[in-house]
């Protein structure tokens, strides 16, 4: 039996949501405004530099979209593609356990 391997792409988002920091991060937007980098930082207690770091890892890997306003970018989660991880996690969860 061929053993399961997880996708590039499945691999990245779980490395990405795998830090205590980048998950107090994503529970912020659970109220379902965006934030900017300063708004997100102050509210984890985290270096803006360190806090810019986590945000482009998360939009990198499939947890954050971002759009630029001006001299601003709002942050916001990627319902979409956390929800395609999500269910590609299940599956491969459902063929072992």
């Amino acid at each position: 039996m061929k053993t399961p391997t997880l996708s590039k792409p499945l691999l990245a988002f779980l490395k990405a949501a795998a830090s205590e920091s980048r998950l107090r991060i994503l529970l912020l937007f659970m109220d379902g405004e965006e934030r900017t980098v300063n708004d997100i930082s102050a509210a984890v207690r985290l270096e803006q530099s360190t806090t810019s770091e986590h945000l482009a890892l998360m939009r990198r890997n499939g947890l954050l979209v971002s759009r630029r306003s001006g001299r601003e970018v709002y942050y916001r989660p990627d319902g979409t593609a956390i929800a395609q991880h999500v269910a590609a996690l299940g599956r491969l969860l459902r063929r072992c356990c």
